[in-house]
C-alpha cells in the first residue's frame, strides 16, 4: 500500500482532518428490496433527474453495505448514462453520483475508473459553478487526493499547493487551511517511511505553519494539525503532546463526536498466507477476490476503545488482523459527559482487501489482471442520524 495511502487510512477517524471528504455512508436500515423499488419506480414514472440520482445514491449505498459492489458500480453507471445530459441543471447531483462512483471503483481496484470519475466529478462543478467555486476547490483537493493514492504525489503536492493559491485568492480560507493540512500529510507519509531528522523538520514547519500562523475560521483545521504533531511525536518516542491533547480536550468538557488523536499504521499484511507457492499474480483467485470486513467497536468516554470484533465479513479475515490491533490502540479525545448510561460512540467501519486491475505488466499479456500487491481501503459505515448521506463542501468552505 502507497505510504500516503495508508496515511489515509489510519487517520480516515480523524474527523476533523477530513470535515468533507471523510469517507463515510449513512446505514440507513432500509431492505435492499425496498430502496431497488424506489429506483425503479422514480425511472418508471421518468422522476426529475435530481431525484433519480438521490434515489441512486441511496441504493447503491444499500448495495454496497449488503457487499454487492459490482451491483452498486453498475447502478451508478446506469445513472450516470441516465442522467450525464442534465450536468448543466444539475452540477451538484450529477457530482455526487460521480464521487460514488469513483468510492465504489476504488473498493473494487478499479483505478482507471476511479481517476476518471474524480476528474469528471472536479470537471462537473467547475463547469457548473466556476473554478474558483468552493466546491470545485474542494473537488480539485480530492482529485489531489486520487493523485496521491494512485502513487503520483508530486502531481498531488502541485494540486494541493494550486487549490491553496486560488483559495487565498478568493479568500476562501477555510479550504486554503485544508489544502495546507493536505500538503502537511504529503510529508507525513514522507516522515512514516523514513523519521529521519530533516523529514522531521519539514513537517514541523508544515505544521507551524497551521498551528501557529492560523487562516480565518480554520480552528478545526488547526487542531487536525496538532493531532498531526502528536503522532509525530509519538512516532518519535515522546507522549508528552499526545497527553497533552487529551488534557485540553477534557478540560474543555470532551467531545461530542469522534475525533481521533492517534493510531498506529497498519503493518504489512499477507493476503496469501497459507497458500501454494506460485506467481503472486495466479494467486489472485476469485475467492480471494473482494473480500471485506465490518468492524464494530466502543469509543468509551475516555476515548479508549474496547469491544472491538468483526461483525460481518466476505471470506478470510485473517488479513484484517493489523486492522483489528490498530483500531485497539488507537486514542480519542475524551468525550463529553451527558449524564446518561451510554458508553460511548459505536463505530462500525468497512475494510476491503483489493488489489488494482492492471493489464499484463505482471504476465506481459494484455489481460486484466490484479496487481500482485493488495492494499486496505476503508470506508465508515455510520448509523442513520438523519444526517446527509453525501459529504458536504460546505463543511470545509464554511464554519460550522
Amino acid at each position: 500500500m502507497p505510504s500516503f495511502g495508508r496515511l489515509l487510512l489510519a487517520t480516515a477517524a480523524l474527523l476533523v482532518a477530513q470535515p468533507v471528504l471523510a469517507q463515510d455512508i449513512v446505514v440507513t436500515g432500509k431492505p435492499l428490496k425496498d430502496t431497488a423499488a424506489d429506483l425503479a419506480e422514480c425511472i418508471k414514472r421518468g422522476c426529475p433527474p435530481n431525484e433519480d440520482m438521490a434515489a441512486t445514491i441511496v441504493h447503491a449505498e444499500n448495495q454496497f453495505v449488503s457487499g454487492d459492489y459490482e451491483g452498486a458500480r453498475k447502478t451508478l453507471h446506469s445513472s450516470l448514462g441516465r442522467n450525464r445530459k442534465h450536468a448543466k441543471e444539475y452540477p451538484v447531483e450529477l457530482s455526487n453520483v460521480l464521487r460514488a462512483n469513483g468510492r465504489v471503483a476504488e473498493h473494487l481496484g478499479e483505478a482507471k475508473d476511479f481517476q476518471l470519475s474524480t476528474l469528471d466529478m472536479r470537471d462537473t462543478l467547475k463547469d457548473g459553478f466556476g473554478e474558483s467555486d468552493f466546491r470545485t476547490l474542494v473537488a480539485q483537493v480530492e482529485v489531489g487526493d486520487s493523485r496521491a493514492k494512485l502513487g503520483y504525489p508530486d502531481e498531488a503536492e502541485r494540486i494541493y499547493r494550486d487549490v491553496e493559491r486560488r483559495a487565498l485568492e478568493a479568500k476562501q480560507f477555510r479550504i486554503a487551511s485544508f489544502a495546507r493540512l493536505r500538503l502537511a500529510l504529503m510529508v507525513q507519509a514522507r516522515f512514516e517511511d523514513d523519521p529521519n531528522p530533516r523529514n522531521a523538520a519539514l513537517l514541523d514547519s508544515r505544521l507551524a505553519g497551521l498551528i501557529d500562523n492560523p487562516l480565518a475560521d480554520s480552528g478545526d483545521f488547526v487542531m487536525a494539525a496538532k493531532v498531526l504533531r502528536a503522532r509525530k511525536d509519538r512516532r518519535m518516542g515522546s507522549n508528552a503532546s499526545t497527553d497533552e491533547l487529551v488534557k485540553t480536550f477534557a478540560s474543555s468538557g470532551g467531545v461530542t463526536r469522534p475525533v481521533l488523536l492517534f493510531a498506529e499504521p497498519l503493518s504489512d499484511i499477507d493476503p496469501f498466507e497459507g497458500q501454494q507457492a506460485g506467481p503472486a499474480w495466479t494467486r489472485w483467485s476469485n475467492d480471494r477476490y473482494g473480500q471485506w470486513v465490518d468492524v464494530g467497536f466502543w469509543i468509551g468516554q475516555d476515548g479508549k476503545v474496547s469491544d472491538v470484533e468483526v461483525l460481518r465479513q466476505k471470506g478470510s479475515t485473517h488479513w484484517a488482523k493489523p486492522v483489528m490491533k490498530s483500531i485497539r490502540r488507537r486514542v480519542y479525545a475524551p468525550l463529553k459527559q451527558n449524564g446518561d448510561s451510554t458508553p460511548g460512540f459505536y463505530m462500525v467501519e468497512r475494510y476491503t482487501l483489493v488489489a488494482r486491475v492492471t493489464q499484463g505488466e505482471e504476465t506481459g499479456t494484455r489481460l486484466r489482471i490484479r496487481e500482485s500487491r493488495p492494499r486496505i481501503e476503508m470506508l465508515e459505515l455510520t448509523p442513520d442520524a438523519g444526517e446527509e448521506k453525501l459529504p458536504k463542501e460546505e463543511k470545509v468552505a464554511k464554519a460550522d
